[in-house]
């Protein structure tokens, strides 16, 4: 007589992490089918669109780098990260270290389930685009300060630039990027998004709720 109930045990852990790590892939290739589309309606030429997808692309694969499968195929056995990670992880290629005070990040720890890391580095990475290319992160001596609250069962984010260009007018149409950060925020999250286009830059107050933010 033989035992084999470890192996047997060891066994199905393997095979319940193939379905959840096949589950993954299937999810992320769903999320870059969806991004490659909406990139080819706001493309102007093949070299926008690339660059372009590679910016998102790379920002959803660091995002997705902080989430690791459980052993026992399920969400809830899933390393989790946190809202400090994400952000931090999204924004760090933008921080060009030019003073000190570039990129200003604070908040509670708050974690952040698999789903939900997609759609919250997506909008991060759109915001941050825009504010290298138009607002604070194309001056030097511009700044981005993020901070995040916990509040009546929601997370509370408010993004503020300083420094950059002055703001004559808000944009008259949102562009690719606000409609991918509407789409992440306001339909995957079923958050809120409000922007407050100040002379002395932008500043966006994003809320999203706990329930969604940890799945």
């Amino acid at each position: 007589m033989v035992d084999i109930t470890n192996q047997k045990e060891a066994q199905e852990r393997q095979r319940l992490l193939a379905r959840e790590a096949n589950h993954r892939v299937k999810n992320l290739i769903a999320v870059f089918h969806g991004i490659i589309s909406l990139s080819a309606q706001s493309a102007r030429t093949p070299q926008e669109m690339a660059q372009s997808l590679r910016g998102r692309l790379d920002a959803l694969m660091r995002a997705k780098d902080l989430i690791r499968p459980g052993i026992m195929g399920t969400e809830a056995h899933s390393e989790r990260t946190t809202v400090d990670q994400v952000v931090r992880t999204v924004l760090q290629p933008c921080d060009d270290g030019s003073f000190p005070e570039r990129i200003v990040i604070s908040g509670p720890d708050v974690p952040v389930g698999e789903k939900a890391v997609t759609s919250l580095a997506l909008a991060l990475h759109e915001t941050a685009t825009n504010a290298a290319k138009y607002g604070a992160l194309s001056a030097s001596n511009g700044a981005i300060r993020i901070k995040w609250v916990v509040q009546g069962g929601g997370v509370h984010f408010e993004w503020e630039e300083t420094g950059g260009p002055v703001i004559i007018a808000p944009p008259q149409a949102g562009g690719f990027g606000s409609e991918l950060t509407e789409r992440s925020i306001a339909g995957h999250l079923r958050g809120t998004i409000e922007y407050d286009w100040r002379r002395n830059g932008l500043k966006l107050r994003l809320t999203v709720p706990l329930d969604r933010l940890r799945v």
